[in-house]
């Protein structure tokens, strides 16, 4: 039988093999670029997937990508090979009791497009509450 020892990172050492900084990985993390670690807390590790990740992202980086579009090369790839990443989603008020969701991915390709429907709601919801009075 052949065992397979399956290398196991701390966060720093994550740093020492991609020239990442912890709050850059901690971002990355956040924003579903690559997955959290395994365990919680101090007990979290980080595994060989990461550091591929990670070095992908700086090729592409390197290459003149934005975050934006690395972003979504990695979520095509991962449709592609069946592995989820969370989509995140922006929330914005446009009054009290009332949002408009939009996900990361619309968000940064119609950022003017989404701040010009968000002020005609607005707009619109002013114009009728003037009109019941």
């Amino acid at each position: 039988m052949i065992s397979v020892e399956i290398k196991q990172y701390t966060i720093q050492e994550l740093c020492e093999l991609t020239g990442y900084t912890r709050r850059t990985i901690r971002y990355y993390i956040q924003e579903g670029l690559i997955p959290p670690p395994a365990g919680r807390g101090r007990g979290g590790f980080y595994n060989d997937s990461h550091v591929g990740k990670l070095l992908q992202i700086k090729a592409l980086q390197e290459r003149g990508f934005n975050l934006a579009t690395i972003a979504g090369l990695i979520k095509k790839e991962e449709l592609n090979t069946g592995d989820n990443i969370r989509e995140i989603w922006i929330k914005y008020e446009v009054v009290p009791g009332m949002e408009i969701s939009v996900s990361r991915d619309l968000e940064d390709i119609h950022k003017r497009k989404i701040d010009d429907i968000i002020k005609v709601a607005r707009l619109l919801l002013k114009e009728s509450s003037n009109d019941e009075q």
